[in-house]
């Protein structure tokens, strides 16, 4: 006996069903974003509280039983006052060891007040997107 089965399916349907299934994927991958980045803000917590246990020991170095190691590391910034370097070198090393910077603020004033014109100064501004990032509240 031969039996034939033809299946018809509109096309609204076949698009209601992708629609749905891409809506049930995006809103799964929604979550899977948000409870991850729930669990990394803990894990951070987490961790920022037993790095202080740790650092209170006293411990610089430490191998676990698993072979992980532990070491702290201290580092120093430093902290330059510019008004006294300028007046204990010469003028030749004060240039050498300083570099002019646009203040970005300062010259956004400056357009918006009209005192820089946009168009002239066009070319000497690019700009570059960062990487973009999901925010989650």
């Amino acid at each position: 006996m031969d039996t034939t089965t033809t299946q018809t399916t509109e096309m609204g349907t076949v698009k209601a069903v992708g629609a749905a299934i891409t809506a049930a994927d995006t809103e799964r991958l929604a979550v899977s974003v948000a409870d991850a980045k729930a669990e990394l803000n803990a894990a951070k917590d987490i961790f920022a509280a037993v790095e202080k246990k740790w650092l209170a020991t006293g411990t610089n170095e430490y191998r676990t039983v698993d072979g992980r190691t532990l070491t702290v590391v201290h580092s120093q910034v430093r902290q330059i006052d510019t008004d006294m370097v300028k007046n204990i070198v010469g003028r030749g090393v004060w240039q050498r060891i300083t570099v002019p910077t646009i203040d970005t603020k300062a010259f956004d004033v400056e357009c918006d007040g009209g005192r820089i014109d946009n168009n002239e100064i066009a070319a000497a501004v690019t700009f570059k997107d960062r990487k973009p990032s999901v925010r989650v509240k």
